[in-house]
């Protein structure tokens, strides 16, 4: 892909497919950890750069958190760091939708249009939705998959020129 050539929403898009992906390798570590098993991609920089990509759609103005008491707050980084989450907010969306999951009435009279984050964030990038999520919030995303493409192109060129130099 050419960031050169492509909109902040196509790069925006692009970028939250990342996320997914993100989300998904994430899934495999915890998976492997609770097994009690090391996964061979359960390293501190990989799972480090896979939170760092989530982190976006997760975080919001500092104005919307809530107190909470000192130990609950100290539990809830722990378990934040333990489990690979990109934040407290990605705690609790989790909880709720596990609460939600195993809760006898589920979602029964709750609204019917609650959307995981991945959804609310595809219909503000893709205009159906606004104000969601932070003012510019597409335009950050396009950023960061500018830098995203930049890595991957400086990654690739220092391959190649290992490879020549090899021959």
């Amino acid at each position: 892909m050419n960031p050169d050539t492509k909109s902040d929403r196509e790069l925006a898009l692009w970028m939250l497919e990342r996320m997914r992906d993100s989300d998904e390798f994430l899934g495999v570590i915890r998976a492997a950890r609770t097994a009690g098993k090391r996964d061979v991609l359960d390293t501190p920089d990989y799972v480090a750069r896979h939170q760092g990509r989530l982190k976006p759609l997760y975080q919001s103005d500092e104005s919307d958190t809530e107190e909470a008491p000192a130990a609950l707050a100290s539990l809830i980084d722990e378990i934040v760091a333990r489990d690979m989450l990109s934040g407290r907010e990605e705690l609790l969306e989790k909880a709720l939708k596990a609460y939600l999951d195993s809760h006898p009435k589920g979602a029964e009279g709750l609204p019917a249009e609650w959307e995981t984050t991945f959804e609310a964030a595809r219909a503000e990038i893709e205009g159906r939705t606004s104000g969601a999520f932070e003012p510019g919030f597409t335009a950050a995303l396009a950023r960061s998959a500018r830098e995203e493409l930049a890595r991957q192109a400086g990654e690739k060129s220092k391959a190649n020129e290992r490879g020549g130099m090899e021959d």
